[in-house]
């Protein structure tokens, strides 16, 4: 005999798990059915504060945001940032997913200075957690990165992009996915600002690193 929270626990991780079966196809409004059972299910489990029910707002969010409404998407990341925060205190690397996500909406939204604003609140919880070599501190940078390009600033934007490139070449070695995707970042960022031709030296060499991988 299972009670009566149990089978509500199991029977929302299974609606959990069809959203994101159903999200991994490419079928967003599928996933938020499932994820709305899901989260309906945890919240009468859990009540309304608990991990769980963050996990799945987030899932929510990314659904909406995959179906292009960023401001939809926000308010479900806000929602499970809130709850972060009150169960792991400001410091935490859910707290900076979360940062990071609201930030990406915003960046969907047009508003690139907000984004950078988020973004930043990530990467500082991210160092303090991770310390300054981290691949999650790598991301960040390369976010901030990419939207500071964004905004027309193609020098500001190589500087976090040199920064990100310098911890991932410290974390995999010189030949990885993630260097080649920093070199070509560095490379887009010298063709906006008109020097193609190192640009296309960056370009370069994440050609020979994927050809290698």
């Amino acid at each position: 005999h299972i009670s009566e929270p149990k089978k509500g626990a199991q029977f929302a991780k299974f609606a959990f798990e069809l959203g994101w079966i159903h999200d991994d196809m490419g079928d967003a409004k599928k996933a938020i059915s499932y994820y709305e059972q899901a989260l309906s299910i945890n919240k009468a489990v859990y009540g309304d504060r608990h991990p769980n029910v963050a996990a799945i707002l987030n899932n929510i969010g990314g659904a909406w945001y995959a179906l292009g409404d960023a401001k939809k998407a926000i308010s479900y990341y806000e929602q499970a940032l809130s709850i972060d925060k009150a169960v792991y205190g400001d410091r935490h690397p859910d707290v900076a997913t979360m940062l990071n996500n609201i930030g990406e909406a915003w960046k969907a939204l047009g508003d690139v200075k907000k984004a950078i604003s988020y973004y930043e609140q990530a990467l500082s919880i991210d160092k303090a957690v991770y310390g300054d070599r981290h691949p999650s501190v790598a991301t960040m940078l390369n976010n901030i990165g990419g939207a500071w390009k964004a905004l027309g600033d193609a020098k500001k934007a190589i500087s976090y992009y040199e920064q990100a490139l310098s911890i991932d070449k410290a974390v995999y070695g010189d030949r990885h996915p993630s260097v080649a995707t920093m070199l070509n970042n560095i490379g887009e960022a010298w063709k906006a600002l008109g020097d193609a031709k190192k640009a296309i030296s960056y370009y370069e060499q994440a050609l020979s690193i994927d050809k290698a991988v």
